[in-house]
């Protein structure tokens, strides 16, 4: 989050959002959301999800169109949090001029271990996401639209917070994205931020929650993303053992993915592509919103925005493997 925004949240804020929603204030539990504020409380005996999101980051209509499509999966039968309504009955509410708020439901289980969670689980979480991109066909929205892929706040203001060396670096991945045929069945509405910390693992069964970056864009976009998240950087591991955890991650999400959804090998050459284009979102989302000097910056933070740097100055794959052939 953009740190002059962090400065228009104050307790009172807290306070009347989560009063709208009949949360107790003494409940509230902060859940360190990093593009909102999103806490944990008690409404009678429900423990639900309370996000506040900056206006200047989710206008009403973008969180509007995002509840919409989450409600139309999760009544199509999907492991989704379902939006809760206020206690005046609405699903949306602004909140002293510069806070969208909504509430969710509160879904079960943990979150999971990078490159540490079971087979099993990395293929239902691929048959989910393939089942969101099977729904998503089929989605015709009622209200506003969401933004699409090149509208994302993160590529708007690359130029804006990140070093001007990397600047023709995005220019090149904007336009080899820009080139790509945007055809009914490889592009759609998608979940945008299928990352570690957005899929829960309740016994081997996955919940996907966090719709705030849905967008519209390639379906494979959706396949690189959980996989660039999924890697390790290399100052963790060794380049075999990476290339190995890379792998069973990828080969498990895909059969889940492609049982419910036929993955053409077109795709599979994209996402390298597509890697590169997070890889940008990341950077982006780091100059913005972290201070690389304070206390919590660590040392994996540091080697990890270097990789990612150098990755992108260099033009250099962010892993070196050929997906069609896995």
């Amino acid at each position: 989050m953009d740190k002059k925004l962090k400065l228009l949240f104050t307790p009172e804020v807290l306070r009347e959002a989560a009063g709208r929603f009949g949360i107790r204030p003494d409940s509230l539990r902060d859940l360190n959301g990093f593009q909102n504020f999103v806490y944990a409380g008690m409404a009678g005996d429900r423990e639900i999800i309370l996000r506040l999101a900056p206006q200047a980051h989710r206008d009403e209509a973008a969180v509007r169109a995002e509840l919409e499509f989450v409600a139309y999966l999760s009544e199509a039968g999907l492991p989704v949090p379902r939006p809760i309504p206020s206690v005046t009955g609405e699903e949306v509410h602004l909140v002293q001029d510069g806070f969208v708020v909504t509430a969710f439901e509160k879904v079960p289980g943990r979150h999971v271990r990078i490159a540490e969670e079971s087979n099993l689980f990395y293929e239902n979480l691929g048959r989910l996401v393939g089942r969101v991109h099977q729904l998503s066909r089929r989605y015709s929205p009622r209200q506003p639209r969401r933004y699409e892929w090149h509208e994302n706040a993160f590529l708007t203001t690359f130029t804006t917070y990140c070093p001007s060396p990397l600047h023709d670096p995005l220019d090149r991945i904007l336009k080899g994205v820009s080139r790509l045929p945007q055809e009914h069945d490889g592009y759609g509405l998608i979940h945008g931020d299928v990352s570690s910390g957005n899929y829960l693992n309740d016994g081997g069964s996955s919940y996907l929650i966090d719709f705030d970056q849905a967008e519209y864009s390639w379906y494979v976009s959706d396949i690189a993303t959980p996989l660039f998240y999924e890697i390790p950087i290399p100052w963790v591991v060794g380049d075999e053992l990476r290339k190995e955890i890379t792998k069973r991650f990828f080969v498990n999400y895909l059969n889940g993915y492609s049982a419910v959804n036929a993955v053409p090998d077109s795709w599979l050459k994209l996402i390298p592509l597509f890697l590169e284009l997070k890889q940008a979102i990341v950077l982006s989302a780091l100059y913005r919103s972290r201070d690389f000097q304070a206390s919590d910056w660590s040392e994996w933070d540091e080697q990890a925005r270097r990789f990612f740097y150098n990755n992108m100055l260099n033009n250099t794959p962010y892993i070196d493997l050929d997906f069609a052939r896995l």
